[in-house]
């Protein structure tokens, strides 16, 4: 597919700029060639009326004879500044009385000429006037655009192949994503389907069962769709924030709704026996939109707490530093290796498959996280050592004047 669109945005370019270079060169041979005839049709109708030549005609490049002629048809007369003999003027001569037109070309063996016959109270006088090295200037005129055309079509080729290739590469690499993503979507949304179809059947061949005895059953579906629910959420976050629909803000209390979030976590972490610290500045008015930075700050602590092994200590800050807010979730758990660091922002990227499948995750939570923190124009970094533990940096812009 994207072989054929690059060939196709080469070959646009190459016949778009082929075609208005054909159409600037033939308008250009058309204007040389109107000019050179007008030109010629006033040297040949000065000549004619006996008039001295203007001084741009008045030049070794104007090539001229005229011929005065009685009534009879005989020589009475010229001017000449050509060089050519009595002969060949008399059968010039002859050649135009047997065309019987006015005005025309005409040539012999050395020379071509235009020619214009005009009566007089003698007889007539015919005027010649070489075109021979006009008639040469065409033909190089035309080789030379042709090369001209030629080479632009080289050179737009190549620039049309350069700037395909840099247009085309975030294209491709936003399709590949999007395709590996509707990919992954699919693998995660068969997983549940399969459980709740597998439970379904078992519940359906004991029909004569109660529904209370088949409860650990019905309780897998109810998992499992609740499961699906989350993830169909998330991928529709991730469609939305793909789509740059812009969050709804407003002012809120952050320092309060971190406070709330602490409240919320701290059983989790008791059940688990792990150490919750909280370390977050009072009174910080944030302008964002409060439920996204709520669901950020839960997928940092749900990962911290996931990832925690028993007697660990997980530490929430909230601190203002000079034009920023800096919001941090740090953890003593398992640590992720350096080769993953700049993977697990990616969407459905798993440190451990197995592991993270184990605890629910479908490897949305960073990719979503990420999202939201790019919304409030901020940055989020982490740092991690392999068995000492996390830390989840959040840098969101903030100003005094908020509070």
């Amino acid at each position: 597919m994207f072989k054929k669109l690059k060939i196709k945005f080469v070959m646009t370019n190459i016949v778009s700029i082929t075609t208005i270079l054909v159409i600037i060169f033939f308008g250009i041979y058309l204007s040389v060639k109107a000019f050179l005839k007008l030109q010629a049709d006033i040297i040949l109708y000065t000549i004619a009326n006996e008039e001295k030549l203007n001084s741009n005609f008045d030049s070794g490049f104007v090539r001229f004879f005229s011929i005065k002629i009685d009534t009879s048809g005989k020589i009475i007369g010229y001017l000449m500044n050509i060089n050519i003999s009595s002969e060949e003027m008399e059968t010039l001569k002859e050649k135009v009385i047997e065309k019987g037109e006015t005005r025309g070309k005409i040539s012999n063996d050395k020379f071509k000429f235009k020619f214009l016959k005009i009566p007089k109270e003698y007889g007539y006088i015919i005027v010649f006037l070489d075109y021979t090295v006009e008639e040469k200037m065409y033909k190089p005129l035309i080789i030379i655009s042709i090369y001209i055309v030629l080479l632009s079509i080289v050179l737009v080729f190549t620039v049309s192949f350069f700037l395909a290739n840099r247009s085309i590469k975030p294209i491709k690499t936003s399709w590949e994503k999007q395709t590996a993503f509707i990919a992954d979507a699919s693998h995660e949304l068969r997983t549940p389907l399969a459980v709740i179809n597998s439970n379904l059947e078992i519940v359906m061949e004991n029909e004569n069962e109660t529904v209370g005895s088949q409860m650990k059953w019905l309780g897998n579906i109810q998992s499992e769709l609740e499961r699906m629910k989350k993830l169909v959420d998330d991928l529709l976050f991730l469609a939305r924030a793909d789509a740059e629909d812009e969050m709804p803000k407003e002012y809120f209390d952050l320092s309060r709704l971190v406070h709330k979030i602490y409240d919320e976590f701290t059983p989790l972490c008791q059940k688990k026996s792990l150490e919750f610290l909280l370390d977050a500045k009072d009174n910080i008015v944030f302008y964002g939109n409060e439920f996204r930075i709520k669901q950020l700050i839960t997928i940092l602590l749900d990962n911290a707490i996931k990832f925690t092994g028993e007697g660990g200590k997980i530490i929430l800050k909230l601190k203002v530093h000079a034009n920023s807010i800096q919001l941090s979730v740090s953890d003593t758990g398992e640590g992720i290796a350096k080769e993953h660091i700049d993977k697990i922002f990616d969407r459905f990227y798993r440190v451990d498959k197995s592991r993270s499948r184990n605890h629910g995750g479908s490897g949305l939570g960073l990719a979503i996280a990420k999202c939201i923190v790019n919304e409030h124009k901020g940055t989020i970094d982490v740092f991690s050592e392999v068995s000492r533990g996390t830390e989840f940096t959040v840098s969101l812009p903030y100003k005094a004047s908020q509070c």
